[in-house]
């Protein structure tokens, strides 16, 4: 018969599992319970053994223990059990004599304390079990007396031919601080680690417990237990009493049980340990002995605070780095504190971790929780947090900075300087609205001039890629407040000459560049203007100068950090200008700046249209456009996204392209910014070109290259070879005079710019030799269309010459390749009629059913049953894109649903 201990001498209680406990069933511990089993099916047989059973308090240590005396009492075993006593007073071999008293016929029979020892335990066992199989179990063999760990090795080996197996169980790992538990460990011939359950298991012992199904709530709740089964049990439980899987929030809540068996734990410790755990409990992630002593106001017994708790099971790690054994642990333990008591803990915890070297970023979430309005150590602290954030993640940097903003107060003397800051930090998260919005609440109330100077200038910032006038507007009514600072005022000027560039200004732009007063936060401003002015008049070169100078500096605005791209596409090294923007667009997504991101993937699609890249340029410009928010109406937006959509549809094989371009054209015509109603005109003028309409396009043609700078933002170079051809066409020859005379300016250090000005004097004057110089300058450049369009025209010029047929093929070879189809059909009939039949097009071997290379396999893979979010991850595009595609295939297959789009594949494939 089993014997259980339930009570030793001195009226130790040996802790034994509820009814309710025993009778839930013993999950996720198969391989354990059956190593058990033959062990003790052994000792039936008369073989003895030892097995060392691990796990942490809460692991299933006790539960394990108990199945494992039920199968030997099942199997006919004597089992006896003792563990350490609960007071501080070690009794040497207390544990190993509570077992033999737990296995003899009568308690009287076994001596007291004092008389035991060692040679004793082992002959009083030898005798047991010559009476017949005997198990012997001590638990927590951790916290036994040392004369206890001496013996046990001793004990194990002397009675190892003896039907003697010994069960030792541990909460902690042997081969640790304690040489004697690690001698224990060797000599046990077999050992059991109790890990966490698989959630499988985890969500099985929650329904034991609940006698049903977990819902989400509880399954939220399980998740939190990690694996470890009395915190499931507990928690569940506890949760089921409370009523609390019926709240909102109780996947975050500790229930009372909970509680109160980490009490329990803590009552273990002595009192001033348990002080000092208490107080690391308000300590978010792992902390030092030293923090752990300072904050426990007992700097001298950090380390020794330490040790005891980490002997106890509370925390785990060194000295170093100390973290509590399991959330919940230090959870239940700060959810127990006085509320007042919590928070004053958790302030002082962030000026014990800046002691000790912690950043602000480090404290930030626990200062923003804790510090009190008027706090200004915490103001400045979590302003530089955010300040730290803000290039890596402006979400969490703008929650930090509008935490600075609450604690100082509407009266601070820093309170606009902070709202300026938060409102850069909604801005770069992608939060427009609420920047505005917190800009219109501080211009509500009462502002000191440079208060509301400072907001003026963030709101026109802000405003530039939408709206320049607006940008300029905001500028100019900061800069008619009195007594502003001078630094201030410097910066309004920049930012005015910057938005002033952005409306085709020039003059007005470099004037107010010319004002402002030298300084850290202005001078790459105005040398990014005076980059954009030189871009503007199409003098590259000297836009790059400045532009370097500039980035040596650091552009401070996301949509100028652009312009670098823009540059050199412009001078034919569009190949390099995808890479910048792809650089660009991977590093504003990675650091979740989500306005740069929206910016470079608009600039990236225009880049597209230089590259010749058609149906990537259209896919692009409305994948950008579908996620651009508030941004995709802007001026930005129009003079890269919707322009390149625009002109890349006019010389694709869509009908409705002239249609397009001309109603965008008409929509940025009706724009307030003159840049943006010049590229209207200039998409108008193409359009009109394209349906045949040569005076129309002459005209729009001359009004959108009026003034100094060229349509587009920035103008493109080679547009002017296009100028000097509508001209033409529209019998405005001293329009395509003034286009050569700008082309003969061109920088002719770069190849693009060279050919360029070939192409276009070749065009004014006729002569062929010009144009096909002109196209063999363009071959060593980037710029595909541009070379076809100077190809296209030498052999139109040559006429009936032979040397034509080379031009015009090579021409329809460049259009076919970038799908040009109206250039290469216009090209066609050119060659039938120097009666050369064309050659067929070459395409991609991929492309077919009416659709692109990669429409093909976004259908493919839709028929295969992928989300738009695994395709995405398969071909490496965003899943706006992927969106973007699939509405292509819908529009072009005449379908609505993925259901027929899989079964026209299907047909398709087997046809």
């Amino acid at each position: 018969m089993v014997t259980e201990m339930r009570e030793c001498a001195g009226g130790t209680v040996v802790p034994v599992l509820s009814a309710e406990q025993e009778a839930l069933p013993l999950r996720g511990r198969e391989i354990e319970v059956g190593l058990l089993s033959g062990l003790i099916d052994s000792l039936a047989r008369g073989e003895g053994g030892a097995v060392l059973v691990e796990g942490p308090s809460g692991s299933g240590r006790t539960r394990l223990l108990a199945e494992a005396r039920a199968m030997a009492r099942a199997a006919g075993v004597s089992w006896c059990q003792g563990e350490p006593g609960p007071d501080r007073r070690p009794v040497p071999l207390r544990s190993l004599v509570d077992a033999l008293r737990a296995a003899g016929p009568a308690r009287r029979d076994v001596p007291a304390y004092w008389w035991w020892t060692p040679r004793r335990v082992r002959d009083t066992l030898a005798r047991r079990a010559g009476q017949g199989p005997l198990a012997v179990c001590i638990d927590d063999i951790e916290q036994c007396d040392p004369m206890t760990l001496s013996a046990l090795p001793a004990l194990l080996r002397g009675l190892s031919e003896h039907p003697v197996l010994w069960v030792l169980a541990t909460g902690t790992a042997p081969g640790g601080p304690v040489p004697a538990l690690a001698r224990v460990g060797a000599a046990c011939g077999q050992r059991i680690g109790l890990g966490p359950l698989s959630d499988a298991d985890a969500l099985g012992v929650a329904a034991d417990v609940l006698r049903e199904e977990p819902d989400e709530a509880v399954t939220r709740v399980v998740r939190r237990a990690q694996g470890v089964p009395q915190f499931i049990v507990e928690m569940v439980r506890g949760m089921e009493e409370e009523g609390f899987t019926l709240r909102a929030g109780a996947a975050e809540a500790v229930p009372r049980r909970m509680r109160v068996l980490v009490r329990h734990r803590l009552g273990r410790l002595s009192p001033s340990v348990c002080e000092g755990v208490q107080a690391a409990s308000v300590l978010d992630g792992d902390f030092s002995a030293e923090e752990l002593g300072e904050l426990a106001g007992m700097s001298a017994s950090g380390p020794a605070v330490a040790a005891e708790a980490v002997a106890a099971g509370i925390l785990t790690g060194t000295n170093r780095r100390l973290g509590f054994c399991h959330d919940l642990v230090r959870e239940a333990i700060s959810a127990d504190l006085p509320a007042p008591l919590r928070r004053c803990l958790r302030r002082q915890a962030v000026d014990v971790r800046l002691m000790r070297g912690g950043s602000p970023v480090d404290v930030a979430a626990v200062l923003a929780e804790t510090a009190l309005p008027g706090d200004h150590r915490a103001v400045a602290l979590l302003r530089e947090a955010a300040a730290s954030l803000a290039a890596t993640d402006p979400a969490e940097a703008s929650e930090l900075s509008r935490g600075a903003l609450r604690l100082a107060g509407p009266e601070s003397p820093q309170t606009a300087e902070i709202i300026g800051e938060t409102m850069e930090l909604l801005w770069r998260g992608g939060r427009t609205g609420e920047a505005r919005k917190l800009a219109e609440d501080a211009l509500s109330g009462f502002l000191t001039s440079a208060a509301e100077a400072r907001i003026r200038l963030e709101l026109g910032r802000q405003a530039g890629p939408m709206s320049a006038t607006e940008a300029v507007r905001q500028c100019r009514i900061g800069l008619s407040l009195p007594d502003l600072p001078s630094g201030l005022r410097a910066r309004l000027t920049a930012a005015e000459a910057l938005h002033l560039n952005r409306m085709g200004d020039v003059p007005g732009a470099l004037a107010a560049a010319a004002r402002v007063v030298s300084g850290p936060m202005t001078d790459a401003v105005v040398l990014a203007v005076r980059a954009g002015a030189e871009s503007s008049r199409l003098n590259q070169g000297a836009a790059f100068a400045y532009l370097d100078r500039a980035d040596s500096l650091g552009l401070p605005d996301p949509a100028e950090a652009c312009g670098r791209a823009f540059l050199l596409s412009a001078v034919g090294r569009t190949d390099s200008a995808l890479r910048e923007a792809g650089a660009g667009l991977a590093a504003a997504a990675r650091n979740g700046q989500t306005t740069a991101a929206r910016l470079w993937s608009m600039t990236r699609a225009r880049l597209l249209l230089d590259a010749g890249r058609l149906t990537e340029a259209v896919t692009a410009s409305e994948s950008a456009l579908a996620s651009a928010g508030d941004l995709g109406a802007g001026d930005f937006a129009a003079t890269t996204a919707r322009y390149a959509r625009a002109r890349a549809a006019l010389r694709l094989a869509d009908t409705d392209g002239p249609g397009r371009c001309v109603a965008e054209g008409a929509r940025m015509e009706g724009a307030g910014n003159p840049v943006v109603r010049q590229a209207g005109a200039w998409l108008a003028a193409l359009a009109a070109d394209a349906e045949g309409a040569p005076a129309r396009a002459a005209e729009l043609a001359r009004r959108a290259w009026d003034g100094t700078a060229g349509p587009g933002a920035p103008p493109d170079p080679a547009d002017l070879a296009v100028l000097a051809r509508i001209a033409l066409r529209g019998a405005m020859p001293d329009l395509a005079a003034e286009a050569a005379t700008r082309a003969a300016v061109l920088d002719d250090g770069f190849p693009l710019l060279r050919g360029v000005a070939f192409h276009t004097r070749g065009l004014v004057t006729g002569a062929p030799d010009l144009l096909a110089h002109a196209a063999g300058l363009l071959a060593d450049t980037d710029r595909p269309l541009v070379r076809a369009c100077a190809a296209e025209d030498a052999g139109r010029v040559l006429k009936s010459d032979p040397a034509a047929r080379g031009h015009l093929e090579t021409a329809l070879r460049l259009y076919d390749q970038c799908g040009a189809d109206r250039d290469a059909a216009r090209v066609r009939r050119r060659l039938r009629a120097l009666g050369v039949r064309p050659p067929v097009r070459e395409t991609d071997g991929e492309a077919r059913w009416g659709l692109t290379a990669t429409e093909v396999r976004i259908a493919r893979l839709v028929a295969q049953g992928a989300t738009n979010r695994r395709i995405a991850e398969r071909l490496f595009l965003s899943s706006n894109t992927v969106g973007t595609h699939l509405r292509h295939i819908f529009v072009k297959w005449g379908i609505g649903s993925r259901v027929d789009l899989a079964r026209l594949v299907h047909a398709h494939e087997t046809a």
